[in-house]
Formats: structure tokens, C-alpha cells, sequence
């Protein structure tokens, strides 16, 4: 619950405190400066029992609607508190990405007695609905910052003109770490030390800010969660395919492009008829032709280079060196990355023998169109079937091989960016495989649920990492076992690496014994980075 109260009764804040200074009161916290009073809840961590203040559902910019839609951000001037709509519930603070007022944060802080404690920050990108507290970073003593930004259509549509010129999500997170920087300091946050975190596709996002110029003051380290901005899948240009799919699918089958029309249909669409036009736009044709994955509404390359987020293809940014090379980087996948997008295959392990006849269009190649009938790629059909299956051949067992296979397809281009990046860095590179299987595996459990395989899929860091909306007896197993130990771990690990930018900076610590974690090393004349 936020309530935002101005002494001149008018229920504005304005983010220019002095001489702030906080008292508990009951379960509510108020921070107070010169006229404004702000009113968060005191909450307890799970395990250890420590208070926090949580501060939800705060505005960074104004709503992005009307004529606005897929324009960048504008900073909230003022919060108006008809225009927030501040929940009173903790159950109450979700809101989707997918639609246009979504620009809100929401920041937790440790409450100390010394109220000239400085924390650093950990900003947390996320795209899921599912509630996510920072119980576990908190018992670290950082300050926590959980950031939506507009996703899909609405945050990555690109019409190659002034219309929607791309990247708007991206932008969004640009402007809430901008609001970090000038405003975390009243809610005890050290804005000198700000570590942005995301998974999946908000770890694409994470991984670009290094290379976004827009982006080099507003951090300090990063931590890339099973994401990269050298994915084959993403910064490809589709935007004029995209443009007649969205026509014909708001308009008709019947019409030419008329983009006059299509920008009238974009602007005046519901949010839910905009995602149902832009669901699935390429079929499996289209995309077995391109023999890759297609992202319809990812990061894109702008054409106009004033105020954009990124104007050139990564990989040519990290042959110019000009990435942002004094940010502290920490980047990690997890084993079996890709598992949780094979439910049908692990509830009929016949169809895994089907592979073999459709093999050619399963291999990654960054070719022409059509080349997977040419000599060269059949060669590398091959020694892909070589290397990942018993004699060259999918079988009814061949689950978590090929489970290996396609997870690669998405470890490479994050490992890839990782030796690039250590590279070219002045400061170090963390690179991390997380292969644990427990109760709180949660992209696990929800995709192929007790598959009998080790090791983890995508996402399922998460749950350890903050506390999930999962059945209330999940963390209390967890309390029970040595899953508490687990979490403490690596809790630890992420919030030293945001503190001194090193998860292993003691030799011997309490929680992490004398586990020691190096950086990469800038060795790559072999073609490999050791570490």
C-alpha cells in the first residue's frame, strides 16, 4: 500500500526530498520530508525475520496511451493519485505489461536504526504477472527495486519511422533506472551501486544495456540471466513483413498496406485485440525457411540513431569496442535451458523418432534463405547428429539429448557474449551454469513437471532468488531442508557480486565457506575463454 499525502492536502509527491527520516508505525513505514509524507508497509523476510518497507506500484513515467502508445516515455512530473491507482493489498500489486499504463516500480528497503545507511541497489526487470518479493536479497542488505516495462507490440513494435521507432520497452527501463538514479537515495539506496537483473527475455534487455551508449551512466553491474543480445533470434529486420501481417490481420486479407490505416487501427485497437493481431504472425513455413527462431517484437536496430537504444547490430558494436566496458558483468544459464518448451514431446516420447526426417530444418545456420539443402549444410546436419545423438539417430530415449541440443541453441550466443565481452572489459566477467534440481524449480514444474531428468530450465534461479507466488507450503519444505542453505547461497553470491562487484570476495565466509568464483580470463587467442 502507497499513500502519497502533500501537506497542502493535495495528494502529489514530489520527489525532491530534504532532510528525510523514517519511523515504523504498526506495519506501516512513513518516510517524511517537507510536506510529503510517504506511507509504505513494514514487512518481516521470510527465514530470518528482518523488517523491510515495500513501496508498491509507484508511476517512473507517464501512462504511454492515446496518440502516445508507441512513442518513448515521459517522465512523471508529479503522481497524481487519480492517475495511479496505488493498491492496498500486497496480492494486489500485479499488472500486466501488456497493457499501456504499466510504467510502474516498486522499491523495497531494509529498515535500519542508522538513517545514514546506504544500500547498494539490485533493479529487478521483470515481465510476469506472478508476484516476486526480494525476501532473500533483503536478508542481504540491499535495496530492491522491481521495474514492468512495456512488452510485446506494445514495447517492441518497429515501424521504421516516426510512428514507432522501436524499442520502447527498452526505453521504459531506461527511464525507471534514470528515476532510480535521482530518487533511490530517499529510500536509502546508494545510487552510485546499481546493479540491473533480469531472465529470460528481460535478460536479452539486461544484456543490451552494454551495448547501448544511451544506457552507460544509469549502472554499475549487471547480472544476465539466461539471456543475450547476440541471439539469432533477435536485431533481425522484419519490421515491413511485420507491418503487412499486423494489416491484414486488423483489417483483412483483402487490402495493400496502407499505413495510414494500419497506424489509425494501432492506435485505436484495444490492448486485447492488439495482442490477438500479433500473436503468431510467422508460420512454420516462414519459419523453417529462415531456419531460425523469429521474434516478431523484440529489440530491433533503430534507423535513427538521436535518442535511440541501439542503431547497430551487437556483434559489429563489439568489434568497434565500444560496448560499455567498466560495468561489472555477471552472466549464467541454466543446463537444459530450452526443456521447458518440449511438454508435448515429454508426454509422447514417440514423436521424438520424427526428428529424424525433419532434422534440416531444426539446424541453426546463419546463411541465405533455402541453404539447407545446399552441400555445405547437410555437412553440418550431419556432425550436429554426430556429436548430440547415439549414431546419428533420435530415438523414443533421445528426450534429453535433444533437450541438450536445442538448450545449446540458446547457451551459445550468451557464452559467446560473455568471452566477447571479457574481451574487450576493463572490469571482470562472471560466468555461471545453474544445474539444480529442487521444490522451487519453478519453470521446471509448471512446463514437465516430475520428468524424471537432473538439472534446471529457464527461470528456475527465480524462485530462489526472491520469494515466488507458489502453495504456502513450498517455502516451508525449503525452511526444513537444506534448500534454506541453497537459497542463502546464492542469495549471497548475487548480492556480493552487487555489493563489491565479486560473488566470492572472503575467503572464508560463513554461508559460502571457501568457495572461490573467477572471472573470465581476457586469454583468447585460442579461440576460448578460460575461467
Amino acid at each position: 500500500m502507497l499513500y502519497l499525502i502533500a501537506k497542502s492536502l493535495r495528494i502529489i509527491l514530489y520527489l525532491n526530498f530534504f532532510s528525510m527520516f523514517v519511523r515504523s508505525c504498526g506495519e506501516d513505514v512513513v518516510f517524511h520530508s517537507e510536506g510529503v509524507v510517504i506511507i509504505g508497509r513494514k514487512l518481516l523476510t521470510l527465514f530470518d525475520n528482518k523488517p523491510f518497507a515495500a513501496f508498491w506500484n509507484i508511476p517512473y513515467a507517464k501512462p504511454p496511451t492515446g496518440l502516445f502508445r508507441f512513442k518513448p516515455p515521459k517522465m512523471q512530473d508529479a503522481f497524481s493519485c487519480n492517475s495511479c491507482n496505488f493498491s492496498t493489498h500486497i496480492n494486489d500489486t500485479r499488472w500486466s505489461t501488456l497493457e499501456d499504463d504499466c510504467l510502474r516500480l516498486s522499491v523495497y528497503s531494509p529498515l535500519s536504526q542508522n538513517k545514514s545507511t546506504y544500500y547498494p541497489v539490485m533493479v529487478w526487470l521483470h515481465e510476469s504477472s506472478d508476484f516476486q518479493r526480494p525476501d532473500f536479497l533483503i536478508n542481504e542488505g540491499v535495496v530492491v527495486v522491481t521495474v514492468s516495462y512495456r512488452t510485446d507490440i506494445l514495447g517492441f513494435l518497429n515501424t521504421e519511422d516516426e510512428f514507432a521507432p522501436g524499442n520502447m520497452g527498452a526505453k521504459d527501463i531506461l527511464l525507471a533506472l534514470k528515476w532510480v538514479r535521482d530518487n533511490i537515495n530517499k529510500f536509502n539506496g546508494d545510487s552510485s551501486t546499481v546493479t540491473v537483473l533480469g531472465s529470460g527475455k528481460a535478460a536479452t534487455l539486461v544484456a543490451s544495456l552494454l551495448i547501448s551508449s544511451a544506457a552507460d551512466d544509469l549502472y554499475k553491474r549487471v547480472i544476465i540471466q539466461s539471456g543475450s543480445a547476440l541471439s539469432p533470434a533477435d536485431y533481425r529486420s522484419y519490421s515491413f513483413e511485420i507491418a503487412n501481417k499486423l494489416y491484414r490481420n486488423l483489417n483483412g486479407p483483402f487490402d495493400k498496406l496502407n499505413r495510414t490505416k494500419l497506424y489509425e487501427l494501432l492506435i485505436n485497437a484495444s490492448s486485447k485485440d492488439l495482442m490477438s493481431a500479433s500473436q503468431d504472425l510467422f508460420d512454420s513455413t516462414e519459419v523453417r525457411d529462415n531456419q531460425r527462431l523469429i521474434n516478431s517484437f523484440g529489440p530491433t536496430i533503430e534507423k535513427v540513431k538521436k535518442h535511440s537504444f541501439v542503431h547497430k547490430l551487437p556483434l559489429n558494436v563489439y568489434k568497434s569496442r565500444m560496448t560499455n566496458n567498466i560495468a561489472d558483468v555477471m552472466i549464467g544459464y541454466t543446463n537444459l535451458e530450452s526443456l521447458h518448451k518440449l511438454k508435448g514431446l515429454v508426454e509422447n516420447r514417440k514423436l521424438l523418432k520424427y526428428l529424424n526426417y525433419n532434422f534440416q530444418y531444426l539446424v541453426p545456420f546463419e546463411g541465405a534463405v533455402d541453404e539447407y539443402s545446399s552441400k555445405r549444410y547437410r555437412k553440418i546436419l550431419r556432425k550436429i547428429m554426430e556429436f548430440y545423438f547415439v549414431n546419428g539417430t533420435i530415438g523414443e530415449r533421445s528426450l534429453r539429448r535433444y533437450a541438450k541440443y536445442v538448450s545449446d541453441q540458446v547457451i551459445y550466443p550468451l557464452i559467446r557474449q560473455a568471452r566477447l565481452h571479457a574481451e574487450v572489459s576493463c572490469s571482470k566477467v562472471y560466468l555461471y551454469r545453474f544445474a539444480y534440481r529442487g521444490t522451487l524449480n519453478a519453470g521446471w514444474h509448471s512446463s514437465v513437471g516430475d520428468l524424471n531428468l537432473s538439472g534446471a530450465t529457464l527461470g528456475d534461479e527465480i524462485c530462489y532468488l526472491f520469494k515466488c507466488k507458489l502453495p504456502n507450503d513450498v517455502y516451508n519444505r525449503a525452511a526444513a531442508s537444506n534448500e534454506r542453505h541453497f537459497i542463502k547461497k546464492i542469495a549471497r553470491l548475487w548480492t556480493n557480486f552487487a555489493k563489491y562487484g565479486n560473488p566470492t570476495p572472503e575467503d572464508d565466509d560463513q554461508c559460502l565457506g571457501n568457495l572461490r568464483w573467477d572471472p573470465l580470463s581476457k586469454d583468447v587467442t585460442d579461440g576460448r575463454t578460460n575461467g
